[in-house]
């Protein structure tokens, strides 16, 4: 069997190490692509000489015993494989398409497609993408590690929402600084059915400035046919730098009446439920579902059960990818 890799191969790391790996294991000839300065400056910043990247791929596929390999200069995405006489080709997952336009010139050349051996990608401990960029950056080690701390935003100014994506962010990530910061929401101040996803989503997206994740989280009512009420559900949107979404909601419950009738005729829940307690900020403290289960349930609680539902893709990101 001969297989085909390209790349450019800058900084070798994990990411790098597991599509070698996959044409390895295959015990066959590689062909490997390796891009040329030229190319390999369209895309990037910084990148290593070609003769840099060329020796360093040599010394780590001798330190792995590959014996049957060969290096060539590519100029464009395609290279050699759209007419060299291979049997496959290993690429990473969002490198497929590359791969099946080479199997679509190499059928309009008569040649046999190649067999396609995809390899998923590896991520950094931050759950985005291990780079060459992000390694000189200082962000990762090659290893996908954490070199500096993992930079949240949170849009709101509600302290309790803060310590909620902390405390929920401290259990996922090693190293984290989380803030809060206020944004605009862009929905009204009592979002009801989708306008609480997508306060959600807002908040998020314009929390997120310079850091590494945007966290937003938006409360709201949704209409329940089956017993003729409004329930709170709480929405949490999670965007990382990468421009990834990714959303969950907690448990939903249900206002007295009272509080219903009040919000029908305008008030937001913070008003009927302070006009119904008479305690001010409550909201800010234990919330409506702290009053309403006598403290049996604070809103901390539910709040933390919305963003572990918004990270659940990133915390089993092996089978969310």
């Amino acid at each position: 069997m001969r297989v085909a890799v390209g790349g450019t191969f800058d900084i070798l790391h994990a990411g790098h190490r597991a599509l070698l790996q996959r044409a390895i294991d295959t015990r066959g000839k590689m062909l490997i692509g390796l891009t040329s300065d030229a190319m390999a400056g369209r895309t990037r910043k910084a990148v290593s000489p070609f003769s840099t990247r060329k020796r360093n791929l040599e010394a780590y596929l001798r330190k792995k015993r590959v014996k049957g390999f060969e290096i060539v200069e590519i100029t464009d995405e395609l290279g050699p494989a759209i007419y060299e006489p291979l049997d496959a080709i290993a690429t990473s997952a969002e490198k497929a398409e590359v791969a099946e336009r080479i199997n679509q010139v190499r059928d309009s050349r008569g040649l046999p497609p190649l067999k396609i051996l995809s390899v998923k990608m590896v991520l950094a401990d931050d759950s985005m993408p291990i780079s060459s960029s992000r390694i000189r950056a200082k962000e990762v080690d090659r290893d996908g590690r954490m070199v500096k701390p993992l930079v949240i935003y949170v849009g709101t100014g509600n302290r309790l929402k803060v310590e909620a994506v902390k405390s929920v962010a401290s259990k996922i990530f090693k190293n984290i600084k989380v803030k809060g910061v206020r944004v605009e929401t862009g929905v009204p101040p009592e979002p009801m059915e989708e306008e609480v996803a997508t306060g959600a989503i807002n908040r998020a997206m314009r929390a997120i400035q310079l850091g590494d994740y945007g966290v937003g989280i938006e409360a709201g009512l949704f209409w329940n046919k089956a017993i003729g009420t409004y329930l709170d559900v709480q929405y949490c949107a999670v965007v990382d730098k990468a421009g990834r979404l990714t959303l969950g909601h907690g448990p939903g419950f249900a206002y007295p009446p009272s509080v219903v009738s009040l919000i029908r005729s305008g008030m937001t829940v913070g008003e009927a439920m302070e006009k119904l307690t008479g305690l001010k900020g409550l909201g800010s403290k234990q919330g409506a579902i702290g009053y309403l289960s006598v403290g049996r349930l604070v809103r901390g609680e539910i709040t933390e059960m919305a963003i572990y539902t918004a990270f659940l893709p990133r915390v089993r990101r092996d089978l969310y990818m």
